[in-house]
Order: structure tokens, then C-alpha cells, then sequence
């Protein structure tokens, strides 16, 4: 089924971005968010989605300051997404 959907331009850049980035499509990435917000699993759960779930973390934990308990991963994770909601 097709669907038109209205993007802010800053997220529609983003989502560019992040297609671009992980060498999906935008059509991919838009299925999978409405996925994530209904509770669905991936179909096939292919393990690209495994590998892009465990880079993040690791990019999490680089930004984690040396320090490795679930406190700092969360204020890691907090801070990546204030960038993120600030460009």
C-alpha cells in the first residue's frame, strides 16, 4: 500500500542522511520506525539490523567518558539524542 507522508524538511534531511549512511532506503527505514512504535519484530530479522543495533551501542560506549555502568550509558545515549535533536 502507498501512503504520502509530510516530513519537517530538517527530518526529511536526516532521514536522507541516515539511508544514505546505512546504504538503505528511506521507504526501509520509515517501515521499520512504524514497526518499532506498533512492537513488531523485523521481518526475517536479518542481521544487518543486529550489526547496526550493536555499532550504535558501541558508539554509545565511546561516548560513555570511561565510565561503564548503566548511569553513564544512559547519559550517553541522553546526550546523543539532544545532538541529534538539535540539528
Amino acid at each position: 500500500m502507498k501512503a504520502t507522508i509530510d516530513f519537517d524538511d530538517a527530518l526529511y534531511r536526516r532521514l536522507k542522511v541516515e539511508a544514505a549512511r546505512t546504504g538503505r532506503t528511506i521507504r526501509d527505514l520509515v517501515a521499520e520506525g512504524v514497526r518499532l512504535v506498533l512492537g513488531l519484530a523485523h521481518p526475517g530479522n536479518d542481521q544487518s539490523t543486529a550489526e547496526e543495533w550493536f555499532g550504535r551501542l558501541g558508539e554509545y560506549a565511546d561516548n560513555a567518558r570511561g565510565e561503564h555502568d548503566l548511569a553513564a550509558m544512559r547519559r550517553s545515549i541522553a546526550r546523543g539524542r539532544d545532538r541529534e535533536g538539535s540539528g
